[in-house]
């Protein structure tokens, strides 16, 4: 497998969620103070200056100006996220989550769990050190979380032959959350997750985002496509897989998966910003999905 690296997508993720927390208490979809810790002297400014009011706004303006609905999909899908995966633990009696990809986000430190929740984090080795080594130098309370981190080359090693398999015992209830990754990934690779998804009990619960698989091909039909790519492109880094919303149901019947919510971005900025979500636009290509692993 080959897993395209998403270091500067992560890191510009993770200033995007510095920037929401920054907004006033009472304005905010959520509050990451952990962003802030992974950022480059080069946008430590940034973050800093965002800090005050106006030039939050200002900032804040300044991105949707070049980076037409970057932030305000984000807020709205990390909000949106959290929402799935605290209902979720609460309804469904979950006791573990699993997050392929976790890059920079910290939601296992950042979420207050009234419930013990065993968290897994699933990333490349050399990345995943780094976010440890950060957490644990500058953050003491990286360490007060309950989180197994399992590094994976996914370059030279399958999944069933690194992660262990008590991960799958019968005692667990197990939520998988895959945001911001999928659209990094070869195609080759995704589906080879999805497979690893569908060998878990029924019953387990996938998130994941995705992007409608017309924006690779046709990024001028999306307001802010084109500029996303263009930035990616600076970077080395490329958005390689895609799946058409239309036949997403079908796309995960063939793993046996349910769909039970599929959800655009417009639809999720209405959700937390309210009215203020008509002047909204870009990233209409960006989803959140989630499915239910059935018995085959």
């Amino acid at each position: 497998m080959s897993l395209v690296p998403a270091g500067k997508a992560a890191t510009y993720l993770a200033l995007l969620r510095a920037i929401e927390s920054n907004r006033p208490e009472n304005k905010r979809l959520f509050y990451d103070p952990f962003a802030k810790l992974f950022l480059p002297s080069s946008l430590k400014l940034v973050e800093r200056l965002s800090r005050i009011s106006f030039m939050n706004s200002f900032i804040a303006w300044f991105i949707d100006r070049n980076w037409t609905g970057a932030l305000t999909c984000c807020s709205a899908r990390t909000r949106l996220v959290d929402v799935m995966l605290e209902n979720t633990i609460h309804d469904e009696g979950i006791n573990q989550v699993i997050v392929f990809g976790a890059g920079y986000d910290s939601r296992a430190l950042r979420l207050k769990m009234k419930k013990r929740i065993q968290f897994v984090e699933i990333d490349n080795p050399d990345f995943q050190a780094q976010k440890r080594d950060i957490l644990e130098s500058r953050h003491r309370n990286g360490r007060e979380a309950m989180v197994n981190y399992v590094p994976v080359d996914f370059n030279s090693q399958e999944l069933d032959h690194v992660i262990p398999h008590i991960f799958q015992q019968g005692h667990y209830k197990t939520m998988f959350i895959w945001e911001g990754v999928t659209n990094n990934l070869t195609a080759p690779v995704a589906p080879k997750v999805f497979d690893y998804f569908k060998r878990f009990r029924p019953g387990t619960i996938i998130v994941f985002t995705y992007v409608d698989k017309e924006m690779l091909d046709k990024p001028e039909k999306f307001t802010g496509a084109a500029s996303v790519t263009r930035l990616l492109r600076r970077n080395n880094e490329f958005w390689n897989f895609g799946i058409d919303p239309a036949n997403i149901k079908e796309f995960l019947a063939s793993y046996n998966m349910e769909l039970l919510h599929n959800l655009d971005t417009p639809s999720f900025r209405r959700m937390y910003y309210g009215d203020d979500a008509a002047d909204m636009k870009g990233y209409e290509f960006y989803r959140v999905a989630m499915a239910r692993v059935t018995a085959p």
